[in-house]
């Protein structure tokens, strides 16, 4: 295995870090002093349901006198309840490793909770047997247990140990959550025989300290003697983590420190090297069962066999998608390692992962180059080209070469997508091809497919009924027809569809139709007409020109921003309105014509709005060219949101001629 060294990443940020908490705290546990107890609110932010007011974590990388290494990591947290939402902060889930290889071992749980009653603090101690354990998955169990007697005003303390035989997975250590935290502290002990990377994640600032002890334990009769290198982090007066839009993992922003090993060297003894490049990730993967399943033979050579040579590509391609969509239902979840193929052929459903190695193998039997294209979904946070990991992945999609050359991407677990279209959590800007002779490549699945909607009404009023009408007929291609082909069908039928549809926009609809709403299809249509009460003084007629709202001035209402905006795909929008002037009146009033740009996201909005006889006719274009908006751009993209929303203020004013 390659060595690939890397430079230590370690950000350490003083200059701001405050001296002391807000609320000064005795750190043992059981100390809890009663003006802890009598507290009401926390005045850094009266909105918070509760308070964390210490939390420390102390991890150990321990070497027995077996010359066996484990890890132990010790947890001690109190919280302070202070609104009835906040009581749910005393219900805990500890989930850990459970394999016949490697567990991890849950021990020394205590919770007290403390409430003011009759002017003394009483203690309540959870018994030992309201921890409940059960099998959470595969590999894992969870332990979940309750403090006693919490309500509003209750703190509550906890503690244990988690002792693990994976000696090199330290698990990120937080020092932010969704309420405040007074004060943390991280202390992270380690012998200097082990190399760790490590990096501080987030924007709060961190206060770092490291000190060297000399330390040694007998083994076998013999001492080993080494330094102690022991990290320690504080923070306090931290604010909440608050969940901003746009945004597929917030974790990854989250204040954080993550280590990660590097190497294990005892002289004249041990060394282990668990550095890794990606060359060393793409040779794991290429002798991994998820190959050898997906390289597997056609499990539908008949049916394969009667599709015509003489047809395109990608007719070739959506022929083999069907064979398999019709033989195997997706399970709708999205796995990394398949199933061996006949086992999905015999249960007639399966992952994502087992569909795409199904239609990998149908199109071989045709001629076509089939490669996976290994991700980790937005949804898990951003995978890092510059940052190997052995274990980097969610799931995989496939890559399709032509005998042209032409590379085509498909993902045949949802039935929403189609070539080149996939689920937005897959649109990420690092992808790992493995090819055939085991090598590796990246490739940006970010811009695969143009994306956007097109919308057309026809309208017309009718002053004596105080009706307005019209014609609506809308396309969505790309990654919009994969969003809105995920939305309808998560309604029961089409009625409550049109329900819906009424309700968001206040109109009655009839004649409602969508088109491959059920298909492997690379756009959807819907048409429709509708009818809806006049805003009229019976002399002056106010009409609302912009049947949907494509953006939402409350989109970014965060004053500041100190994380990226992370939207789904770029796309445009093409919304044309034609209204019929009724006979007798005349426009007033129109929206204003208006161009405007944002260099931060490379998008542009274009109004044009004039009178021609008696039509009158709007048109309003949107594109966006970026997916990604930094937090020093926040402010620009906040105001471009709120000039966007303002515009569907616009309205058009027809007046009854004298």
């Amino acid at each position: 295995m390659r060595k690939l060294f890397f430079s230590l990443i370690l950000t350490v940020c003083t200059g701001v870090y405050a001296e002391a908490q807000s609320i000064e705290v005795n750190k043992r546990f059981g100390k809890v002093s009663d003006e802890e107890v009598m507290m009401t609110s926390y005045d850094r932010d009266t909105s918070a349901s509760a308070l964390i007011l210490y939390e420390n974590t102390d991890i150990f990388l321990n070497i027995n006198a077996s010359g066996q290494f484990s890890l132990e990591r010790k947890k001690h947290v109190r919280i302070k309840v202070l609104k009835e939402d906040g009581v749910d902060w005393g219900d805990f889930e500890l989930i850990h490793l459970a394999t016949n290889t490697h567990k991890e071992a849950v021990t020394g749980i205590e919770v007290i909770t403390y409430n003011m009653e009759g002017g003394k603090v009483v203690s309540t101690k959870m018994p030992k047997k309201y921890v409940f354990r059960e099998d959470y998955s595969e590999n894992y169990d969870k332990l979940s247990f309750s403090a006693q007697d919490v309500k509003v005003g209750s703190v509550i303390e906890v503690k244990y140990v988690i002792t693990s035989s994976r000696y090199w997975r330290v698990d990120d250590v937080f020092f932010q959550r969704p309420i405040p935290v007074n004060l943390a502290e991280c202390n992270v002990r380690i012998p200097d025989y082990f190399s760790f990377n490590k990096k501080i994640k987030g924007y709060i600032h961190v206060d770092f300290t490291n000190e060297f002890m000399a330390s040694s334990v007998m083994i076998g009769g013999n001492s080993l003697n080494y330094n102690m290198s022991t990290d320690k982090y504080r923070v306090a007066d931290v604010p909440a983590f608050r969940k901003e839009p746009y945004v597929y993992n917030s974790s990854q922003y989250i204040s954080a420190v993550h280590y990660d090993i590097r190497s294990l060297t005892i002289p004249g003894a041990v060394y282990e090297d668990f550095s890794v490049d990606w060359a060393d990730v793409d040779e794991s993967y290429a002798d991994s069962d998820i190959i050898r399943r997906f390289r597997g033979n056609c499990q539908y050579k008949d049916e394969v066999a009667q599709i015509s040579s003489d047809l395109p590509d990608e007719d070739k391609i959506l022929a083999a998608v069907n064979i398999v969509n019709n033989a195997v239902q997706w399970d709708k979840s999205y796995d990394l390692v398949p199933k061996p193929l006949a086992q999905t052929v015999k249960s007639r459903t399966g992952s994502n992962a087992d569909k795409n190695s199904l239609v990998a193998g149908c199109l071989r039997e045709l001629g076509f180059v089939v490669d996976p294209v290994f991700i980790r979904l937005r949804s898990s946070g951003v995978l890092m080209d510059f940052q190997p990991e052995m274990n980097p992945y969610d799931t995989f999609i496939l890559s399709v070469t032509s005998s042209d050359g032409t590379v085509r991407y498909l993902d045949c677990g949802s039935p929403y997508g189609y070539i080149n279209i996939l689920n937005p959590l897959m649109l990420v800007t690092n992808g790992r091809i493995i090819h055939q002779n085991g090598t590796g490549q990246w490739v940006d699945l970010t811009r695969l497919c143009r994306s956007g909607v097109v919308m057309y009404v026809n309208a017309s009023v009718d002053p004596a009924s105080a009706l307005s009408a019209g014609n609506v007929s809308l396309n969505y291609f790309g990654e919009d027809s994969y969003q809105f082909k995920a939305h309808y069908n998560s309604f029961d039928d089409e009625e409550e569809y049109m329900d819906d549809l009424e309700n968001d926009h206040s109109v009655e609809i009839q004649e409602l139709e969508v088109k491959k709403d059920d298909e492997y299809s690379k756009d959807v249509s819907v048409t429709f007409t509708y009818s809806k009460p006049l805003d009229s003084t019976g002399e002056i007629i106010y009409i609302d020109p912009f049947f949907e709202e494509f953006h939402s001035k409350d989109s970014f209402q965060s004053i500041t921003r100190d994380y990226p905006i992370d939207f789904p795909y770029t796309y445009s929008i093409k919304y044309s309105y034609v209204l019929q002037i009724p006979d007798g009146y005349s426009v007033e009033e129109l929206p204003k014509n208006q161009l405007l740009k944002l260099d931060a996201l490379d998008a542009s909005v274009r109004i044009l709005a004039k009178v021609d006889g008696n039509r009158l006719q709007l048109s309003y274009t949107y594109t966006q060219n970026q997916i990604l908006g930094t937090a020093q751009k926040y402010n620009d993209i906040r105001d471009f949101w709120q000039h966007l929303g303002g515009i569907y203020d616009s309205m058009i004013v027809l007046k009854k001629n004298s």
